[in-house]
This record gives C-alpha cells, structure tokens and sequence, in this order.
C-alpha cells in the first residue's frame, strides 16, 4: 500500500510538472495586478530654518497585462502595459525658532503613469523566471499633497497657531517630466499558470525637470499576482 501512495504521488507530481512545461511558439496573455511601493532617490527637501526632510517609500496601485511569447521551453520575450500610481512621500516635519515655526503632513507626491515593459525572461525546471528588459512611461496625472500649519509666540510667550492649510494641487507642467525610461529586473515563480512576480524598476530618467532633482530618480519595487492565459 506505502509503495503505491509513493508511486501515485510520484505520478502526480510529474504530470503537474508537465503541465506547467512551455514549449517553443507558446503564446499567452497574463493579466496582473498588485502593490508597487516608490519614492525619489537624493531628493532632500530643504525646508524653513535649515531643516532637510528625506523622502520615504509610497504605496500605490499597479495593474495591467504582459503579452509573452517562448522562443525555447526556457526563454521568452514579452511586451506589456501597466498603469502604475508612483510618487514619494515624506514624513510628518516642523521647522522652527524660538518665535515661529512651520509644521507639515500628509505630504506626497503622486505621479500616475502608464508603463511598457520589454522583458526577456529565462525560466527554470522549478517554476522559477528570472527577468531583465526595460521600460518606457507617460505620466497621465501628477500632484502635490499636503497640510500645512504655523504658529508664532505672542508677547506673553504663548503660541498662537494659525488655520491650517491644506493643498492638493497639480504639479505644474514647468516641472513635470513626462517621459519615463527605467531597467526592471524582476523574480517570478509560476504554479498552474497563477504567477507571483517581484520587480524592481530603476529610472535613468528624472523624476522632474527642476535642477533640484537633477541627482534624483525614481525608484520602485512592484509586488504582483497574474494568471497565465494560453
């Protein structure tokens, strides 16, 4: 009885093995969604009173579709388009003196883009891929969020804080950068054409036209799920 568990497990783990097998000429689309969190590299933000505010990752929307194509059981090229919510955010920062200061929250940027990814891809026996290509973008919409609120000392010492202000602006299209070009390299694993894939996508393009940035670039890591259709 032992021996024929074993030989049936054996069995069914091979034909799944099989199953999940690409051949040469196999074509398919795989549709994906997922997380992509993203911020500026080297974009200090210089505030009031000499203070200088670091970006942090932000979290956003990725969705979209990859058309693959094999050239061998082991290699494929692919071609795909992806709406992906980009940007940076900052965490909450005050600049102040003895008699005023300024405090700030909530404050990000949002650029939403649409992305074309050019992958080869090189797939292993274990449902594993690896991927390298690269990746060309048009930013849709952008914007500028965040609260603002100040306070200076009255003539007994005590604060008096002001209304606060909050703004949700576009950013101007003196400063947008429109075009993307970026390097994605990314680790996938494949199970009953279900796909887990991890990408890290580098631009070689700035994130705005100010000379401000002109040391910066985005940098994004995207977490999606797809499913394979033949």
């Amino acid at each position: 009885m032992m021996k024929r568990i074993v030989l049936l497990s054996i069995a069914i783990c091979l034909y799944v093995s099989m199953q999940a097998q690409h051949t040469k000429g196999d074509f398919s689309f795989v549709p994906k969604v997922g997380l992509d969190l993203s911020k500026f590299t080297n974009d200090d933000i210089l505030v009031d009173f000499g203070k200088t505010v670091k970006s942090s990752y932000k979290e956003g929307l990725t969705a979209g579709f990859d058309a693959e194509y094999f050239l061998h059981e082991h290699a494929s090229l692919s071609a795909g388009i992806y709406y992906m919510n980009m940007g940076s955010r900052y965490k909450d920062f005050m600049g102040e003196d003895d008699q005023s200061g300024t405090g700030w929250s909530h404050f990000r940027t949002t650029m939403e883009f649409m992305q074309i990814p050019l992958m080869g891809s090189l797939h292993l026996d274990n449902g594993l891929s690896v991927k390298l290509g690269v990746q060309l973008g048009h930013m849709i919409h952008s914007k500028i969020s965040y609260e603002m609120q100040s306070w200076t000392r009255d003539e007994d010492g005590a604060r008096e804080y002001s209304d606060p202000i909050k703004s949700d602006g576009d950013i101007v299209d003196e400063w947008k950068k429109k075009f993307y070009f970026g390097i994605p390299v990314a680790l996938a694993y494949e199970y009953q054409n279900v796909i887990l894939e991890a990408r890290y996508l580098r631009s070689l393009t700035h994130p705005m036209k100010s000379d401000v940035y002109k040391e910066s670039h985005h940098s994004t890591f995207l977490f999606t799920v797809g499913y394979r259709i033949k």
